[in-house]
Parts: structure tokens; C-alpha cells; sequence
């Protein structure tokens, strides 16, 4: 028997202009469709939905074949034991938040208990009353994600579910999103475009480009090679950052990345013990020998892990393994100056003020 939570292996004609013929699996867990606008990935969330109907190949959810073309086999969508949330929301105008949720719940004679349960973890109680109109986006986008998590799906569906959020309630629902995977144990698949939501949520990640597969593998690994790979056309990675045992000291918080000190700027949440901070490759120096008097207040030291040029350019992006992987943009010079290359030991100077805490 199959350990995959999800197979997929479809061919997909759009119009003369769009072809899709991808196979990824994914594992139990929180999966990314990752890649550019146009490279089919809320084309195959649809599919797996059953909005669309693939031309050819099958799709399978843990023990149960939603669709297989060649044997004619096609599960409905309100069959196939999926939640999904869309961009939009689709909610219920006329109706109450607390009857929007009525409609996603997969038994009529519950107790109430996973309501309880799901408006708890949403903060949605005082909302329940009101109507969809009187509602913001982020607070749409939470009765929605509810609605989905009631219908107590094998798999959940998210078509970008943080555009248009600005970053507190972008951080807010990812850590809603988080809480439903630990607490409700609710498998998940978003579509995606952003670095930052790929880094902070997902074990798997899928690479889709003009509607076929590049890659799949382990987030962070898979990502890197992904937006290394384009960087003549593309950004290239970012880096995120986790930082716990975060605390106060004097006029500023200072947190912990593997047992090396990092000193935060800006505003952080007074209950906080562990952040994200977000800071691109091309804001890291790199430093061979010791550090004195220097007004860089992050010091993380680390052993290069791999060294890339880019094609075509007078750069090189420097993987620094620190406890964390540091991504560190540099010139060809630079790299032959210092001496840079795989196993030589180097310190990560990072300005506090050129981080950026995400959540």
C-alpha cells in the first residue's frame, strides 16, 4: 500500500495556448505548488478539486482513485472528501458567519464540539453573528479556512490564501494554518508564489514551470535549488531565519539561532518567544577570521556548504550553514580574494536593520 497522501499524473489542455502534463506524489503533511504566474499550479489544485477534468492520467487520495480517464472512473467534487479555499472566499452573503460555518460541517447531528473547536482556534467568536459584508479580508479568509476544516477533509486546498493580506495578518494566518495541521491533524496543499510562506509552512514543495514539473523534494532544499536555478530571470532566495529564546535586553529584543546570539530590530509581539526574520542574500557579508569593532551587530559563524556562479554574471551566491542555511550573495572577485569554497569556516555579518521579523 501506498505511503502518499496525494498521486497526480495528468495531462491538461487549456485552449491552444496551455498544456499541462506534470506526476508529482505528496507525503502526510503540508505540501507548496511552487513556481511563476502561468505555470499551472492553480490549474492543478482545480483539478484536484474536480473543477476541471484532466484529458488523460489518474489522481489518487490516500486509498481512493478520484479519477482515472483511462477506465472512465470520475469521483464528483462533493465526493471526494476535499476542503478548498479560494482567493475570493465564496462565502454566503445573506447568510451569518455562524450559518457560512453550518454549511462546511461533514456531519448534520454534531455535537458541536469541532465548531467549538475550529472557532477557538480562529478566534472567529465574535464574528458569528455578523455578515460576510461587515467582515475584512483577513477576517473572510479565517471563516472560509473554518468552513473548509469543518467539511473534516482528507486533504485541504489553498489557492494563494495570503494575497492581498498585509504582514500582520499575513503572519496571523499562517499561524492559524499551523494550528489547524498540529491540533486537527489536517493535511495541506497550497498554491503558491511566495518564498516566505514556502519556507515557514511547508515539509514538501513541488516546482511547477509552463505547466510541468521541475522538481519536488524537501522544502528548503528543493526552493534553493529552484530560485538558484532562475536567477538570471528571477529572484533569487531569500533567506528566513528562525530565532528563538527571543527576550529584552535593554533598548532592543535579542533571540537565539543555533545557540549563536542575533540581535533584532523593530517591533516585536510582547508575548513572542520565537520569531522569523527575513533578509536577502545581498544584505550578508562574509568574513574569514575574527570580528573586532565592528558595527554589525549579528555575528553567526558557519562552514560553506556550497558555492554557486551565476551564469552569464560577475556573482556567486555562497551557502552558509550556520545551523541554518544563510544565503549569501558576492562577486567572483570577492570569492577568489577570500578564498571561498565548500568546508572553509566563515562568519555571517548581518545588520539588524536589514532584517525584516515576519512573524
Amino acid at each position: 500500500m501506498s505511503t502518499d497522501l496525494l498521486s497526480f499524473d495528468c495531462r491538461f489542455q487549456y485552449g491552444q495556448g496551455f498544456t499541462l502534463e506534470s506526476a508529482f506524489a505528496l507525503p502526510p503533511g503540508i505540501s507548496v505548488l511552487f513556481g511563476p504566474s502561468g505555470s499551472g499550479k492553480s490549474t492543478c489544485l482545480s483539478l484536484i478539486a474536480g473543477l476541471l477534468r484532466p484529458d488523460a492520467g489518474a489522481i489518487r487520495l490516500c486509498d481512493t482513485t478520484l479519477v482515472d480517464r483511462g477506465s472512465g472512473l470520475w469521483v464528483p467534487p462533493h465526493r471526494r472528501r476535499l476542503g478548498m479555499v479560494f482567493q475570493d472566499h465564496l462565502l454566503f452573503p445573506h447568510q451569518t458567519i455562524r450559518r457560512n460555518l453550518g454549511y462546511g460541517m461533514a456531519s448534520r447531528d454534531d455535537n458541536g464540539t469541532r465548531l467549538a473547536q475550529v472557532v477557538e482556534m480562529l478566534d472567529l467568536g465574535g464574528l458569528l453573528d455578523r455578515y460576510p459584508g461587515q467582515l475584512s479580508g483577513g477576517e473572510q479568509r479565517r471563516v472560509a479556512l473554518g468552513r473548509a476544516m469543518l467539511s473534516e477533509p482528507q486533504l485541504l486546498l489553498m489557492d494563494e490564501p495570503l494575497t492581498g493580506l498585509d504582514e500582520a495578518m499575513r503572519d496571523r494566518i499562517l499561524h492559524h494554518l499551523h494550528q489547524a495541521h498540529e491540533r486537527l491533524g489536517v493535511p495541506m496543499l497550497l498554491v503558491s508564489h511566495d518564498q516566505v510562506v514556502v519556507r515557514r509552512m511547508a515539509g514538501h514543495v513541488v516546482v511547477l514551470e509552463e505547466g510541468r514539473v521541475v522538481d519536488q523534494g524537501p522544502a528548503h532544499e528543493t526552493l534553493d535549488r529552484a530560485t538558484t536555478r532562475t536567477m538570471a530571470s528571477h529572484p533569487g532566495p531569500i533567506n528566513l531565519l528562525r530565532v528563538e529564546e527571543v527576550r529584552r535586553s535593554g533598548d532592543h529584543h535579542e533571540g537565539v539561532i543555533a545557540g549563536q546570539r542575533f540581535h533584532l530590530a523593530g517591533p516585536i509581539a510582547p508575548d513572542s518567544t520565537t520569531v522569523y526574520v527575513r533578509c536577502l542574500p545581498r544584505d550578508v557579508a562574509l568574513l574569514i577570521g575574527e570580528v573586532s569593532r565592528i558595527s554589525m551587530r549579528n555575528h553567526l559563524v558557519g562552514t560553506i556548504r556550497d558555492l554557486i556562479h551565476i551564469p552569464g554574471d560577475h556573482r556567486a551566491l555562497v551557502a552558509v550553514d550556520v545551523g541554518q542555511l544563510i544565503w549569501v550573495e558576492v562577486t567572483d572577485s570577492a570569492c577568489r580574494e577570500l578564498g571561498l569554497a565548500i568546508g572553509v569556516r566563515v562568519t555571517c555579518l548581518i545588520k539588524a536593520l536589514a532584517t525584516d521579523v515576519v512573524g
